[in-house]
């Protein structure tokens, strides 16, 4: 059911982008590098929908990346971040979505959060996300689940082997900050008295962040840990012994249980 939700999303997003595309180029032309050749443009999900688990109460996060500096080719020239930012605009107004319940486009977790561009030029990203970059903790797990869907495929793939050298490092992880994240999320997004399926301990986010930490410590010695996807990596957990067979067992049923539970909710 996820995988079959994130794929329609997927085509949706990349239909989208499609036809936004070309409406931007009939006014505009087609964006170009200041070398002449074509400037590439392409989607990524993140969260839920990176991962190919989206749910029905999950957002729809995505991530936007052009090939670099340049100007459009027709009268009525624009500069590419100005271009790509108007394209980005379009593909998110284009896409109609709940605003209340399901399916709520996310862009929050771009470069600079709110604050920063929708549209991201690639070296701005691989300098964001860097040893020197000004990317927190927080941010470098969340590009776990970053994941190419959509336009140019040289483009994702170069962003996913970014991510790659980024997040799989054998640079520290501080550990200790994002448990301290966790018992905020606790104290600050679970009413007293009450359960929370996702944020209570016990909840969903404890099995996927366990997870992810765990990716993030070992997967640089182990490539079969680098996936976006929650349930192929407690398996390969399990395969590389970081994991107890019994452990990888009681996380994988308690994550499912979790996300039907979310869903029927």
């Amino acid at each position: 059911f996820s995988h079959a939700l994130s794929d329609l999303a997927e085509v949706v997003l990349a239909q989208a982008a499609q036809d936004c595309q070309a409406r931007l180029s009939r006014l505009y032309g087609r964006p170009k590098l200041a070398t002449g050749k074509p400037c590439s443009f392409a989607v990524f999900g993140l969260g839920k929908f990176g991962g190919q688990e989206l749910g029905y109460a999950s957002d729809i996060e995505v991530l936007f990346v052009y090939g670099g500096e340049g100007r459009t080719s027709g009268k009525r020239a624009l500069d590419n971040s100005e271009y790509f930012e108007r394209l980005t605009q379009a593909i998110i107004q284009a896409i109609e979505a709940k605003q209340e319940g399901i399916f709520h486009l996310d862009v929050r977790l771009r470069p600079h959060g709110s604050k920063g561009l929708l549209a991201n030029q690639l070296e701005e990203l691989r300098t964001y996300y860097s040893p020197s970059g000004l990317s927190a903790p927080f941010e470098r797990q969340a590009l776990i689940k970053l994941r190419y869907v959509a336009g140019d495929e040289k483009l994702g793939r170069q962003v996913e082997a970014h991510r790659d050298s980024f997040v799989y490092s054998a640079n520290a992880w501080d550990l200790a900050s994002a448990l301290d994240l966790r018992r905020r999320q606790v104290r600050e997004l679970v009413e007293p008295g009450c359960t929370n399926v996702k944020y209570s301990p016990g909840g969903l986010l404890d099995v996927e962040y366990a997870v992810q930490y765990l990716q993030l410590m070992h997967g640089h010695a182990h490539p079969r840990l680098r996936t976006p996807n929650t349930l192929e990596a407690l398996a390969a957990l399990g395969r590389t012994g970081l994991l107890t067979a019994d452990e990888a067992t009681l996380l994988r049923e308690a994550y499912l249980f979790l996300r039907k539970l979310i869903d029927a909710l």
